[in-house]
């Protein structure tokens, strides 16, 4: 699973993104993957402790998909307009289509191309990530729960499928859990991020939540807001451990070492659930994180087969 992401800082719009200069020297598909895993663990929080439980093969092609993902979201997040930023999701597109057509450019689509040959993953999952993205380059916000939801199953969903088809497993109700799960974990990240996503003009919170806990939107940082903020965030984070609950069975569905990786991702999300209940409105001051021996604690508990 791929969330919590860590938000990226505003910057100017990358010329390329993963698609890579054209003009740059082919790399190795060795080198391309080492690409691809310092950027995974620069980036996902999860990452190096879970993905150890993971075969080479897999671990490798699961830093492809994770760099991938982080690159094409570092464009749709760029301090540029709009319009700039859903050409260069084209532009991604247009250039993981032709890695797929045998003409990687890079070594992010080099490693992908060569993992999604090596393990048939459909193009499909891909695809839904970059349209999500355009919702972000577009600045979208959210009115409903639903709204917010269907933005998920886009932006985050896919990477959990996609993990799923490393292990061959397609079965209806592990594809249904494993959605919960990466809906739970990106929604998780947008509470954990409240106030870098304010800083960059983004809100996760959906209006109706909003307008439930007397909030205006451009009044969420006020002294006024807090205890309302605060509320907000407890009843958000109420909903969200209701999909952690509904997506646990995955862990049942998967082999030994993934359900150890699902264990610690699913274990890591509701500890930072957990510490944003904690917080209330102060995840505005302060972005909680999993201190190092709570990740050694959710490393355990994952390894003995527990759930916290």
């Amino acid at each position: 699973m791929s969330i919590p992401l860590a938000p990226p800082e505003p910057r100017e719009l990358p010329p390329e993104g993963p698609a890579g200069d054209p003009s740059e020297a082919p790399v190795s598909l060795h080198e391309a993957y080492r690409v691809c895993e310092r950027i995974a663990r620069t980036h996902y929080e999860n990452f190096p402790v879970a993905s150890r439980f993971l075969s080479r093969d897999r671990r490798n092609a699961l830093a492809a998909i994770y760099a991938f993902a982080r690159k094409a979201d570092d464009v749709a997040d760029a301090a540029a307009p709009s319009e700039d930023r859903l050409r260069a999701l084209d532009a991604i597109e247009a250039a993981f289509q032709r890695a797929l057509e045998g003409d990687p450019r890079g070594p992010i689509l080099t490693a992908l191309a060569d993992a999604v040959e090596r393990h048939a993953l459909s193009a499909e999952p891909f695809l839904d990530l970059l349209e999500a993205f355009r919702m972000d380059a577009r600045d979208a916000t959210f009115a409903t729960w639903d709204d917010l939801l269907a933005y998920c199953r886009g932006s985050a969903n896919p990477v959990g499928r996609l993990v799923l088809a490393l292990y061959g497993i397609e079965d209806p109700p592990a594809l249904r859990a494993s959605d919960a799960v990466c809906t739970a974990l990106q929604l998780t990240n947008f509470w954990q991020d409240l106030a870098q996503d304010l800083d960059r003009g983004r809100l996760f919170i959906p209006r109706e939540d909003l307008d439930r806990f007397g909030i205006a939107p451009e009044r969420l940082r006020l002294p006024e807001s807090r205890g309302g903020l605060s509320s907000l965030l407890d009843h958000e984070c109420r909903a969200t451990g209701d999909l952690f609950a509904r997506g646990e069975s995955v862990t049942r569905a998967a082999p030994g070492l993934l359900a150890i990786h699902l264990r610690a991702s699913i274990a890591g999300g509701r500890a930072i659930l957990r510490e944003v209940r904690r917080l209330g409105w102060r995840v505005l001051e302060r972005r909680p994180t999993l201190s190092a021996p709570s990740r050694v604690r959710i490393l355990l508990r994952a390894l003995a087969g527990l759930h916290d």
